[in-house]
């Protein structure tokens, strides 16, 4: 699924985003072999806006796992100050696919943003190269953007979901970034599910050194995937792919979650390999993956535990930064003739994709609404499945907020 969502938000100007610099950033050298600190980087502040949902507190770091809101108690997330650095990991046994004009490389690069819960009272911004907040291991979340996005372009949701009590790393993936290198594509993208496993076994690489900032933030035993669009079908494929000869299951999935991931190039028989948790997160009016030949499919043939969770009116764009009607950016949904479906084939035919069912005539979400909403659904499931705390899911499925409608 090709969004391109920065370079269409910069042409169109019409961005109503919370990262207050969301385009490309600059990626910092790489040190071959090993992860390297890209130091100053000029996503400096992450300007992401306090989520909604997530109450702050005085100080929350006084554990990694009971941190709440004096206000919501056990029905609340977690608030902590969030911190966040950068850091370039090469992996060395892995080939990155020839693409278009460019050749392949024997190696893979993934650039990757930080974020994390790091001491003293919440704040509107991340700060940079903060320390880790004491109380760890933190739940380990890996986030996977859209195709023709990048890591920074869902700040709200990463930064929300640390300011909750979880690390989150999210990289610029090779091949779906944008500006990649022979452009921005879908194929190969299931070498994707490998760069998690390299990702978790980085961070725990990192939460074992004695001088490394992060040291303690993880335990590198788990994580949980969360992906938009693309990175949600990514999601699905760590969570019920291989093992065959495109994917290595990793068992240290332990729960995922798509934002309006295309599921329709998959068949039935693709999500009955194992129960993984997954939280299906739909949103009605998507005009470039309909919740009715994706979501809702991934969800009725997926075995417990697991949701639905449908948000009334809103949009596949509006899972970003940007504020941008979907029908500006002129949609297509994946057909069986897609890249995404064409590389995926091994898990089915992409039947599923047709017909695209007719545009929703709901009234539009606001860009803040769906941002708040998908920040405490999310983090309110993750504490569930992560942290065996359900609190804040019973709260928020029993809510009777008919902005989201949930079925279990």
């Amino acid at each position: 699924m090709f969004l391109r969502i920065v370079a269409s938000a910069l042409v169109f100007g019409v961005v109503g985003c919370s990262s207050a610099n969301a385009t490309a950033p600059e990626d910092g050298g790489v040190a071959s072999g090993h992860a390297s600190d890209a130091g100053s980087h000029p996503d400096a502040t992450v300007g992401a806006k306090d989520a909604g949902g997530v109450a702050p507190v005085a100080d929350a770091s006084s554990t990694g796992d009971a941190a709440q809101s004096d206000a919501g108690g056990a029905n609340a997330l977690a608030a902590y100050a969030v911190g966040v650095q950068t850091r370039t990991w090469e992996d060395a046994n892995r080939p990155t696919p020839a693409n278009g004009s460019e050749p392949a490389r024997g190696t893979r690069t993934l650039v990757s943003e930080i974020w994390y819960p790091t001491p003293g009272a919440p704040t509107a911004s991340p700060t940079r190269d903060a320390p880790l907040a004491p109380g760890g291991p933190y739940p380990l979340v890996l986030f996977v953007h859209g195709s023709g996005s990048n890591r920074t372009v869902y700040s709200y949701l990463t930064s929300g979901l640390a300011r909750a009590g979880y690390v989150v790393v999210a990289a610029d993936f090779p091949l779906t970034v944008m500006n990649a290198p022979g452009g921005s594509s879908d194929l190969h993208v299931s070498d994707q599910v490998g760069d998690l496993s390299f990702m978790c076994d980085q961070m725990k690489a990192a939460a074992l050194a004695p001088s490394d900032k992060l040291r303690g933030a993880v335990d590198g035993l788990s994580y949980a995937v969360v992906g938009h669009s693309t990175g949600g079908t990514v999601a699905q494929l760590a969570a019920f792919g291989g093992d065959d000869a495109l994917i290595t299951h990793d068992s240290r999935v332990k729960a995922v979650v798509p934002l309006s991931g295309d599921a329709c190039m998959f068949n039935d028989a693709f999500f009955a390999k194992r129960s993984v948790p997954i939280l299906v997160v739909n949103a009605t009016n998507d005009l470039f993956v309909p919740p009715e030949n994706n979501g809702l499919r991934a969800f009725v043939n997926t075995n417990d535990p697991h949701m639905l969770a449908t948000l009334i009116g809103g949009s596949h764009v509006n899972f970003t930064d940007f504020g941008i009607p979907d029908w500006l950016l002129s949609p297509k949904p994946t057909a069986p003739t897609s890249p995404l479906a064409t590389t995926l084939s091994t898990y089915g035919d992409g039947a599923a994709c047709l017909p695209v069912p007719a545009a929703s005539t709901l009234a539009a979400m606001p860009v803040d609404t769906q941002h708040a909403l998908t920040v405490h659904v999310v983090g309110a499931y993750l504490d569930a499945q992560m942290r065996h705390r359900t609190g804040p899911l019973t709260a928020v499925t029993t809510s009777g907020d008919p902005a989201v409608v949930f079925r279990p």
